[in-house]
């Protein structure tokens, strides 16, 4: 698979998987505070048909299946790992092979538990924690170990996405002494904000158009960085639109700082957002079935209002 459109999958499902984990914990925080205060929501059929599908699980295996075969099919076979003189070959496919692999292991655990097979949602946290722990870790050597061989843009996009799995391993380790939901806000926001970045660099160091022109890359090299437009007498990188790019400036580097920044914003702008939209929704559900108990003249006690913490 070309950096590009590996940058690109991996970005949107991130993005998904931010979303759709939000949406799910603020839901659920706020029907777990009414239904222990006995007013109880019996969802529509097709909300609990949709609850009972391992559809977070099976999304995570398809996708890293087909990511593991294309990895190593496209554009050119790199089934092997070691050539003729028993020297390495194909790093980074592999890198992200295994990358995929541990994902592929917590979306089994994840679509296990949905099944309600017993015992095994205890095992979740620590599947998924595993598996961003295991991102984390090996781009981290690959980051350390081609530090003289990068760009110094492309070391510093690069070091910002570890900065980006990071805070996930961490918070996926505090799961699972403490059951705040903040932690669980805080996940989906580094999630959210890792598939955001992962487009930024997607089209900062692989821009389609340049993906063309790029030269054939020998089995024998090590890091994608190979895979760039290369301008030889200028020592320097091409821009789609053919402007020239210092990718050793440290002020381009610290400009893509501030983009980062940028994005943090926009993450922490959106997961706020789906947090309240879906509270807001839950607030709107349960107040309909108070008002129904109030018709039929049902006792509903004293009911404090939602706190915001929820």
């Amino acid at each position: 698979m070309e950096p590009f459109q590996s940058c690109i999958s991996a970005g949107v499902v991130f993005c998904l998987l931010g979303v759709f984990w939000i949406l799910q914990n603020s839901f659920n925080t706020a029907r777990q505070f009414y239904d222990n205060r006995g007013i109880v929501w019996t969802p529509p059929r097709f909300v609990r048909t949709f609850n009972k599908l391992p559809v977070e699980g099976v999304v995570i295996i398809l996708f890293t299946l087909c990511a593991f075969c294309t990895e190593q099919v496209y554009p050119n076979w790199k089934w092997k790992m070691f050539n003729e003189d028993s020297e390495l070959v194909n790093q980074s496919e592999w890198l992200h092979c295994t990358i995929y692999v541990a994902f592929l292991i917590y979306g089994i655990c994840k679509a296990l538990a949905t099944k309600s097979i017993q015992g095994v949602w205890y095992y979740v946290p620590l599947y998924r924690c595993f598996a961003f722990a295991i991102e984390a870790l090996l781009l981290i050597f690959q980051l350390v170990d081609s530090e003289d061989d990068r760009p110094y843009l492309d070391f510093r996009l690069h070091l910002l996405h570890v900065l980006t799995v990071v805070p996930v391993v961490l918070t996926g380790m505090m799961e699972g002494w403490w059951d705040d939901p903040l932690l669980v806000r805080l996940r989906c926001f580094s999630t959210f904000l890792q598939g955001t970045w992962l487009f930024q660099m997607a089209f900062t160091l692989y821009q389609p158009e340049t993906a063309a022109k790029q030269p054939v890359v020998s089995e024998t090299s090590d890091f994608v960085v190979v895979q760039y437009t290369f301008d030889v007498n200028n020592n320097n990188y091409s821009t789609p639109g053919g402007v020239t790019r210092d990718d050793d400036n440290t002020g381009m580097a610290n400009f893509y700082s501030m983009v980062f920044a940028w994005h943090c914003i926009v993450s922490v702008i959106v997961i706020t957002f789906c947090h309240a939209m879906m509270r807001a929704v839950a607030v709107c559900i349960y107040r309909r079935v108070l008002h129904q108990k109030v018709t039929k003249g049902e006792d509903i006690g004293m009911l404090s209002p939602i706190p915001n913490e929820v």
